[in-house]
C-alpha cells in the first residue's frame, strides 16, 4: 500500500510579526510638534480674551458731573437746593459748558423755565450772561439801553425801579395824536459816565416798538408813572 506524504510544515518566517493595531505612542511622537503648535495657539488666543475681559473691567468710565432741575421750575425763582440734582452722565451728552457743583448755582434766579430733568446751564441763570444787570432784569422782560438823544425832552428825574411810560409821536404832527408805545416800564440803570443811556426793562413787542419809531424818526417821551398805578 502506498505510502501517503504528510504535508510538510513551512518553516516559521524570519521577522517581526505584523501589528494588527496602531501603535498610538508611533503616533503621538510623530505629531509631537503639531500639538505643540495648536497648544501655543489655544495659549494666545486664551490670554488675549483675558487681558481684553480685564481691561474691560479695569478701565474706568468717563463720566461727567452735571446739575440737573429735579423739577420744573419757573422763571424768576431762587434755586434752592431741593430743586436740582447731581447726576453722573457721559460727557458727550451734555454741553461743554455745564455746573457740575451744587453750590455753583444754589441762590440763582432762573430767568427761563427749566423743566425736570433738564441740565442747568448758565445762559438758563441770571448772572451765567450779562452779569449784574441780567440779576436786576425782571423774569420775562428784556432790557434795552435807550439813549438820551432819543428822547425830545428830558425825561424827569428818575430812580432805578421807577415805572415809566414811553410816548411817541411823528414830527411835525399836533401831540394829540401821540400814542402810547411802552407801558410799565421798569427803571433798570440811570445814564452815567460809562453810557449816557436808559437801561428800562420792557416786553419783547415793546422793544421792537420803541425800534421801529426811532428808525423812522419818530418823537419819542419819557414820562413817569404815577404810583399805585
Amino acid at each position: 500500500m502506498p505510502s501517503q506524504k504528510q504535508p510538510s510544515k513551512s518553516p516559521p518566517s524570519q521577522g517581526k510579526v505584523p501589528l494588527t493595531t496602531p501603535d498610538w505612542q508611533e503616533a503621538v511622537r510623530r505629531r509631537r510638534h503639531f500639538y505643540l503648535f495648536v497648544a501655543f495657539l489655544l495659549a494666545v488666543l486664551f490670554g488675549a480674551l483675558a487681558f481684553k475681559a480685564f481691561g474691560e473691567v479695569a478701565r474706568p468710565e468717563v463720566v461727567a458731573q452735571v446739575i440737573y432741575a429735579a423739577q420744573d421750575i419757573p422763571p424768576g425763582t431762587v434755586l434752592t437746593p431741593e430743586m436740582i440734582v447731581v447726576r453722573q452722565v457721559p460727557p458727550d451728552i451734555v454741553p461743554e459748558v455745564h455746573y457740575s457743583l451744587p453750590e455753583q448755582v444754589v441762590g440763582r434766579v432762573t430767568l427761563y423755565p427749566l423743566a425736570a430733568n433738564e441740565p442747568v446751564l448758565p445762559n438758563k441763570l441770571a448772572g451765567g450772561t450779562g452779569g449784574t444787570l441780567a440779576q436786576r432784569c425782571p423774569a420775562g422782560k428784556w432790557c434795552v439801553r435807550i439813549p438820551e438823544d432819543w428822547f425830545v425832552a428830558a425825561p424827569p428825574e428818575l430812580a432805578p425801579g421807577d415805572h415809566v411810560e414811553i410816548a411817541s409821536a411823528q414830527e411835525g404832527l399836533p401831540l394829540k395824536e401821540a400814542g402810547f408805545i411802552a407801558s410799565d416800564v421798569r427803571v433798570i440803570a440811570l445814564p452815567g459816565d460809562d453810557a449816557p443811556s436808559y437801561v428800562l426793562a420792557v416786553d419783547a413787542q415793546e422793544a421792537l416798538n420803541l425800534l421801529y419809531a426811532h428808525t423812522n424818526e419818530f418823537q419819542l417821551l419819557l414820562v413817569l408813572r404815577p404810583a399805585g398805578r
